[in-house]
């Protein structure tokens, strides 16, 4: 039976190309489609390793970050002195909790990427300069050793905490607290401790985010300081504190313009513009099915249509009209099984390209079965209306082609 539906599918090789054509492109377009929202429905559900809620961030237009070369603070700099300034007066406040100092804060479509190279083993990370106040404010969930403290300016290296996934990553099954190692700039780092994943972009950020934190202090010259604050204030704060704060910064450092942004409405942002790409893909695969099924079904019905004698003639020879239907829906799945093979062929070949990069292996495998579910139940109901027109044909509507 496959040997001869081959046969009719190869003496129609014409018809059938651009059929296999478009049942191959929306594959691929359907697999993108189901892989990131598999990716984004799996990323929603795992812990983002912090709290945005009630966080507040205070963005800086200090001098070194406001045009110029960004260069080193001495301990002398009034810059430093006049964000301490404002850190101790934000803290001041009975609405805020705490307050601390991040470079690229949590869903502010910034991020600062590095390498770690240890013993020949090279990991690409996402880091972020942060302040001792800083896990405070974020609710950071350590997992081991300890957070940053303010004897740590007495020490001769750089500490860091990183996440889990950066420690399996980059150090293995090895214990990590303690473990120290240079950067390429010839800096000293070591490892104090770990924290659980920690996903600053948010819920749609892609696993693996490898997370490492760079202490920072404003006492100790130790490289630029973070241009952001971060405050966790009171439960049900009203917007009408943000313009008390800003005047009263404003009065405590007036050469240092600073904006005010909630993390809830940066997080709404991020997350839109993370959903951007799915919604438009999903259209253009919406339109591209559509497509596919009324070319398929015009194909499928012109062709019951051509050969209406030779299905007459089976008909004569006994076949039955059920037998003729699902000679006509078994030819449509050979076609798109045809179609697929291709397709699953080059699919195979991401993960390879590093896809599992991008998104989990079980995102990858429910994009595949779904996509293949997706083709195959298009392109079977797609024939089902030729396959009951071929059904009906009789014998005798045969003689009309003599």
């Amino acid at each position: 039976m496959i040997r001869h539906l081959l046969k009719l599918v190869w003496h129609r090789k014409r018809a059938n190309a651009l059929v296999m054509t478009e049942i191959f492109i929306s594959f691929l377009v359907v697999f993108a489609v189901a892989t990131m929202a598999a990716t984004a429905i799996g990323g929603w559900n795992r812990p983002l390793g912090f709290d945005w809620h009630d966080v507040w961030v205070l963005y800086l237009d200090t001098p070194m970050f406001g045009g110029g070369d960004m260069v080193p603070l001495t301990a002398d700099d009034p810059s430093r002195e006049a964000i301490a300034r404002m850190v101790r007066e934000a803290k001041s406040f009975p609405q805020v909790v705490d307050a601390g100092l991040s470079e690229t804060p949590a869903y502010s479509n910034s991020e600062s990427k590095g390498n770690w190279d240890r013993n020949g083993h090279t990991v690409s990370l996402t880091r972020d300069n942060v302040s001792d106040g800083f896990a405070n404010v974020m609710r950071v969930k350590l997992v081991r050793g300890r957070w940053f403290q303010r004897s740590d300016d007495a020490i001769g290296y750089m500490p860091v905490v990183i996440d889990r996934d950066l420690a399996r990553e980059f150090f293995g099954s090895a214990d990590p607290i303690g473990q120290k190692f240079d950067e390429s700039d010839g800096i000293t780092l070591r490892v104090v401790g770990v924290v659980e994943p920690y996903r600053k972009s948010g819920e749609l950020a892609p696993p693996g985010v490898n997370m490492a934190f760079i202490r920072k202090s404003l006492e100790k010259p130790n490289g630029q300081i973070p241009n952001s604050i971060v405050l966790r204030v009171q439960p049900g704060t009203p917007a009408s504190f943000e313009e008390e704060l800003t005047k009263r910064l404003h009065a405590v450092a007036p050469d240092i313009p600073l904006r005010v942004k909630r993390m809830d409405r940066m997080r709404e942002l991020g997350l839109r513009l993370r959903l951007v790409p799915v919604i438009v893909v999903g259209i253009i695969a919406a339109f591209l099915i559509t497509m596919v099924a009324l070319g398929l079904t015009g194909v499928l019905w012109q062709t019951v249509t051509r050969r209406t004698r030779e299905i007459g003639l089976r008909r004569a020879l006994g076949a039955s009209g059920a037998g003729v239907r699902m000679q006509v829906l078994a030819e449509v799945a050979l076609v798109a099984t045809l179609a697929m093979i291709v397709g699953v062929i080059i699919v195979a070949q991401l993960p390879i390209l590093g896809i599992f990069r991008l998104v989990t292996p079980s995102a990858f495998a429910i994009g595949l079965v779904c996509s293949l579910a997706t083709i195959y139940a298009l392109t079977i109901l797609c024939g089902v209306y030729p396959g009951w027109l071929a059904s009906r044909v009789q014998p005798a509507q045969a003689l009309h082609y003599e």
